[in-house]
Formats: structure tokens, C-alpha cells, sequence
């Protein structure tokens, strides 16, 4: 790796990226109204809980802000997704998986990806949670390149492929390509509404932090105003990720990061609680949350204590933290502080009509993301959310030619 001369604003950058100091930009926090994310309209507690029933495409109406390019980067694992649908759970059984489950990849399951690759269902596509999530947002936005991309691939065919797809989405990659390791793939075994993801991260395991100190990396990381950050990369990158939240501290930026999947609390609790006092969004599903209460040993099963707990975690400076807890048929929880809670029910869905469940949640984080970076309010932000989820419902994996073209009025 080359060194950046002193007194290039490249080495200024990297050494305040070290050091987790403020640079030059400081946002205009007056561009979040009282009706914003991180200052919600009203008080609302635990023993006060409220129902959103806003209709968006009713008078009260937000102007939004232009999104510059670059205003967002994800941090994640890009993977070639490879997509079967089973009838019964004899392939689950044969490699020890639960129906609804995400895993990295053992030695026992390498053979399951050759296994999949043969079936005549199969299906290929772009994937990892953090690159779905960012083709999304773009989806939404429109105009390209407003989000970028962070991880490792495999100088190979499907990192070309995954590349490629990313771009014409209009995500900007910004790809750490190992010569000695493959790109990796995800098994995503659909039963019914389930899906069980099996993740051979390959090169995406191999990331390394000295990527974030070449020139082009410190540029966009310093334009960007929003990093959002998957538990699947904590996993991976450990001190990218302390490093990229504490710069955004103390630069006033925002920093989201997703809990992802179970086992990031099982196998990385430690660094995940390096990680949330730098925190300011914090996403994840109702198991993740039960994950969490289990790995912090607070012996409680209540997913109202187990949020308004994670709230209150200590948190560096910056503005109060906000949590988000998903499920598919209860309402999104959104914890904010003084006990103020905000649930926001999720429209049913004809289950005749769902194709596959993968993605549904990276779905949800782009559209929360999309309507965050314009400062919009809460509502939006959840509503995007959950629209965008129920979206991809009717389709393999997220494939935004799929999509219908996005306006307010879809919510």
C-alpha cells in the first residue's frame, strides 16, 4: 500500500479517520425538523402505545432535500446469491439447517452449494444483505449513485457479475478484490415462507482495513454523511467498522447498523458492545432482539424491555439513539428515549402471492435508508421501509428491473 504524502488531504483524512476526530464537514442538524427521525413529533411511552395510521398520500406533505451522490455508504458482505424452493425438508435435514436461519458455512456445507447448482430450479442473482439494501434505496431515489459500496470480492466471473448488477442498480462499488480467494456465494433454501441462508463468504470473509486508507476510499468515506453497517460485516471487519462509527461520531454523522443474524451475537457480542455507544440507528428482527437480551444476560424475554434496554445502552455524543425492532406480521417497534415508543402495523399479505421471503428485511433497511438521507420524517422513513419489503415479496431475491417504478403514492 502506498504512503500518502504528508500534508495531502488524503494522510489529513486518514489520520482523522484513525483517530475518530471531526473533519471538515458538520451537517446542519437544523435540517432536521421536530418531525425527524432522531426527534420524533411526540412523547410517546411504553405505557402509551400509539399506532401510526398516517397516509402518506394525504395533504401534509415534507419538501425533501436533494441527495448528493455519495451522501450514503454501506459496509457488507457482496455474495452471488444461489436460490432453490424445496416441497419438503429432507435437504435441510441431510445438512443439519433450521428452516429459517441464517448461517456462515461450515465444512459440512460446501457441499450443498454444488448440490444446488445442479438442480434444475435454481436460480442466480446479486446479493448480501448490505449491496440489497443499497439497490434499494437507489430503487427509490432514483437519480444513481447516491449510495455506495464496501466489501470483498474475488477477482473471478461472479465478482464481474455482482459488479456489474450493482451498477446498473445504480449502486457505486468500491470493491476490495483479493487475487487468492473466490467471490462468495449464499445457499437460500425457500420452504414455504421461510428461507434458510447458508453463507460461503470466500473473499467477503477477508476484508481488510487497510482499504479504507487508500485515497479514493478516504475521499468518499469523508463525503458521505450516512454509513450503515450489517452484523454480517462486523463479523468480518471488527476494527473497519469501530473505526468508520467513531469517525461519524465525532463528526456528527449518522451511523446504522443492523444486528443481521443471531449469531453475531452469539460469536461477537463483545465487539458489538465496543460498537453501540458509537451507535446512533439500531435495526433488527424479533430473534436478533432475543438474541441480544440472551447474550447480555438480562433474562428477559420481553421484546418491549428488551428494546427500550438497547435504547438506553450508553452512547457517546451525538443525538439520543433510536432502535427499530421488525417482525413479519407484529408491527415495527421504534424505541426512542425517555420510554417513547412508536408501533407501525404491517399491511397482511395474500400468502398466495409471496415468492420468496429472502431479502424482505434488506428491502425494509433500503427503504428506511432512502427516506433517512432526505431528512424525512419517522413516518416515511418506516413506511418506505415496509413498503419496500412487501415489494420484493412476489420475487427471487431483489431484482429491481422486477420493480415497479417508486412514488410516494405507492404508500
Amino acid at each position: 500500500m502506498r504512503q500518502l504524502p504528508k500534508g495531502s488531504v488524503g494522510y489529513f483524512v486518514s489520520r482523522h479517520l484513525r483517530q475518530g476526530a471531526a473533519i471538515a464537514f458538520k451537517p446542519n442538524w437544523s435540517l432536521y425538523s421536530t418531525q425527524s427521525l432522531l426527534a420524533p413529533p411526540s412523547p410517546i411511552t411504553l405505557s402509551h402505545r400509539v399506532h401510526s395510521t398516517r397516509n402518506f398520500a394525504s395533504k401534509e406533505k415534507k419538501k425533501k432535500m436533494e441527495v448528493e451522490e455519495g451522501v450514503l455508504i454501506g459496509f457488507g458482505n457482496p455474495l452471488l446469491d444461489i436460490t432453490v424452493s424445496i416441497d419438503d425438508s429432507s435437504l435441510l435435514e441431510k445438512y443439519g439447517l433450521q428452516a429459517n436461519a441464517a448461517i456462515i458455512a461450515e465444512e459440512k456445507h460446501l457441499p450443498l452449494f454444488e448440490e444446488l447448482s445442479g438442480m434444475d430450479t435454481v436460480q442466480y442473482s446479486a446479493g448480501g444483505a448490505c449491496q440489497n439494501s443499497m439497490r434499494i434505496v437507489q430503487w427509490i431515489l432514483g437519480s444513481p449513485f447516491r449510495a455506495l459500496y464496501f466489501g470483498a470480492v474475488g477477482k473471478d466471473k461472479f465478482g464481474e457479475t455482482i459488479a456489474k448488477r450493482a451498477k446498473a442498480d445504480g449502486v457505486e462499488t468500491h470493491y476490495q478484490v483479493n487475487d487468492g480467494k473466490p467471490t462468495g456465494t449464499c445457499a437460500v433454501i425457500i420452504s414455504g415462507m421461510n428461507r434458510s441462508l447458508v453463507a460461503n463468504l470466500g473473499a467477503a470473509a477477508h476484508f481488510t482495513e487497510d482499504w479504507m486508507d487508500t485515497e479514493e476510499s478516504l475521499c468518499v468515506v469523508e463525503r458521505a454523511q450516512y454509513y450503515y453497517i450489517t452484523g454480517f460485516f462486523l463479523a468480518v471487519s471488527p476494527p473497519t467498522v469501530l473505526r468508520i462509527a467513531k469517525f461519524a461520531n465525532g463528526s456528527n454523522r449518522t451511523t446504522v447498523i443492523n444486528l443481521s443474524a443471531v449469531f453475531v451475537m452469539q460469536t461477537h457480542k463483545k465487539e458489538l458492545d465496543e460498537l453501540i455507544p458509537y451507535v446512533d440507528i439500531i435495526i433488527g428482527n424479533k430473534e436478533e432482539a432475543l438474541a441480544f437480551s440472551s447474550a447480555s444476560n438480562w433474562d428477559t424475554s420481553d421484546i418491549f424491555e428488551i428494546g427500550r434496554r438497547l435504547q438506553c445502552l450508553p452512547k457517546e455524543k451525538g443525538l439520543p439513539r433510536v432502535v427499530m425492532i421488525t417482525d413479519a406480521v407484529c408491527p415495527v417497534l421504534v424505541f426512542q428515549e425517555n420510554d417513547k415508543l412508536l408501533e407501525y402495523p404491517v399491511p397482511k399479505v395474500d400468502k398466495s402471492k409471496i415468492v420468496d421471503t429472502n431479502g424482505c428485511g434488506d428491502a425494509f433497511v433500503g427503504g428506511f435508508l432512502s427516506q433517512l438521507v432526505q431528512h424525512m420524517p419517522l413516518d416515511y422513513c418506516i413506511r418506505a421501509g415496509i413498503f419496500a419489503s412487501q415489494q420484493v415479496l412476489g420475487i427471487v431475491g431483489i431484482q429491481i428491473n422486477k420493480l415497479p417504478k417508486f412514488n410516494e403514492s405507492c404508500m
